[in-house]
């Protein structure tokens, strides 16, 4: 009998905390919705059936009173350890994101147990002190329903729209404040006899005070960061705008440049041909043919190449080639894509714009033997892959995986920019760098 009582409150006692656990993390398991099922409803009843089984035992060495109850909490606490490390593993995410929800969810189920132990309180000598038994599941379920749906509406509404933007660091002084408000509130509410909640009423109310005003912190701090985190993407936003605008600004210049160059070698054209003429007609044909060939040398550092079909494509990479042959730079293309694609001109402007002036200038800063570029430029089925290696300084800044702008006043715009196209449009990122030389490479969806 005694067995079965501590399976069964243990078995609804777990339940709802495993789901609370999990809940934040429904779509990070490692491994599929059906067999998570099993394997939380395998640990459920293996841990319901060693909880009971061991206090059993303990019942049978140790008389009836308020030692046995203290004893049997704790071996429910220990019970809880394997679920713990189970649930690390199951759940792929930070673990200091893991630790708060796991903690906060902890807290939560010593508010059920500090309501159920007030309000059973008269009952206990009447089932020899041992958790579970008279009206347990009664009470516990009122006590379910109390706090679960706060603890859950606290999860989806205020914890889950900042979780993303939590780093290890943020999610870690997090952890260690809900670790440290269990650690407070475990001996109040879990360990503390409950006929002394019963005989002092002001000691219940102090302690769902105390957890009313935890969740209340909580709440408080979600709702700041999230703030704050609107206010940085805010700034964020706008560096970006205005580094894409001078950006946009310096291609429109050289292109301009380009054009106007262009149309006054076209008004100048005929008086090259009337000097021509007059050294031919002279009879100085050495003379002619030196004139004719610096003229055709002038010429073709302004005209725009032709790399591929795509205006917009062949604008840009036209414009950085000049821009890294004025520097000396080792300037390589190899183009295979449609005239058209299925990417806004403005998003493919920035992006490849962004690629090609951070590793111009990145090249334009090394020796001679590092000042290359490498641009290529695919489409395979659905995917538009852009790939762009470049030497060096060898140095680089990084905020954990990712890079930084190395330029003074920068935080990396360029980057993000690129980020958020490659994002937009399905893809994917990747800069990676080895000794002197950095790779970028970059998938877009052209569906």
């Amino acid at each position: 009998m005694i067995s079965l009582q501590l399976f069964a409150g243990c078995l609804q006692q777990l339940a709802p905390y495993m789901f609370l656990c999990l809940y934040p993390f429904r779509k990070r398991l490692r491994y599929s919705r059906p067999k998570i099922f099993l394997s939380a409803a395998s640990l459920l009843l293996a841990s319901s059936l060693l909880f009971s089984l061991a206090g059993t035992f303990l019942a049978s060495v140790i008389p009836g009173g308020p030692f046995l109850r203290q004893a049997v909490n704790w071996l429910f606490i220990l019970i809880l350890l394997p679920c713990f490390f189970l649930y690390l593993y199951t759940v792929k995410d930070l673990w200091q994101k893991k630790l708060f929800v796991f903690s906060f969810t902890a807290t939560a189920a010593l508010l059920m147990t500090s309501i159920y132990n007030y309000f059973d309180a008269k009952n206990l000598q009447s089932y020899s002190w041992l958790p579970y038994g008279g009206t347990f599941y009664l009470y516990y379920l009122v006590a379910e329903l109390v706090t679960l749906p706060p603890c859950w509406f606290l999860l989806k509404y205020f914890y889950l729209p900042i979780e993303d933007g939590l780093d290890a660091r943020e999610s870690g002084y997090l952890s260690a404040l809900s670790l440290f408000l269990f650690a407070l509130l475990i001996p109040g509410l879990s360990l503390t006899a409950p006929e002394h909640l019963r005989s002092n009423p002001a000691l219940i109310y102090l302690f769902c005070s105390l957890l009313v005003i935890t969740f209340v912190v909580y709440i408080l701090f979600f709702k700041l960061y999230g703030l704050i985190r609107e206010k940085m993407q805010s700034q964020q936003e706008a560096m970006q705008l205005q580094h894409q605008s001078e950006l946009s600004a310096e291609q429109y210049r050289r292109i301009q440049e380009q054009i106007e160059n262009s149309r006054r070698m076209r008004h100048d054209l005929i008086h090259h041909l009337l000097a021509i003429q007059s050294l031919l007609a002279d009879g100085e044909t050495g003379r002619a043919a030196e004139y004719l060939e610096q003229y055709l040398k002038n010429t073709r550092k302004y005209e725009i190449l032709r790399f591929c079909g795509n205006p917009v494509v062949n604008m840009l990479v036209s414009h950085y080639d000049a821009q890294a042959k004025e520097e000396e730079i080792d300037f390589s293309v190899r183009i295979n894509i449609p005239d058209g694609l299925p990417v806004q001109d403005t998003d493919l402007s920035v992006l490849l714009g962004n690629l090609l002036d951070n590793a111009v200038r990145a090249a334009g800063h090394v020796t001679e033997a590092d000042r290359f570029v490498r641009l290529h430029m695919i489409c395979s089925g659905k995917m538009l892959a852009i790939t762009v290696d470049n030497g060096f300084d060898g140095h680089v800044k990084r905020d954990g995986e990712r890079y930084m702008s190395t330029k003074e006043g920068h935080q990396g715009m360029g980057l993000k920019s690129i980020a958020d196209i490659s994002e937009k449009y399905h893809g994917g990122v990747e800069f990676t760098h080895e000794g002197a030389e950095f790779h970028a490479s970059v998938m877009v969806g052209l569906e």
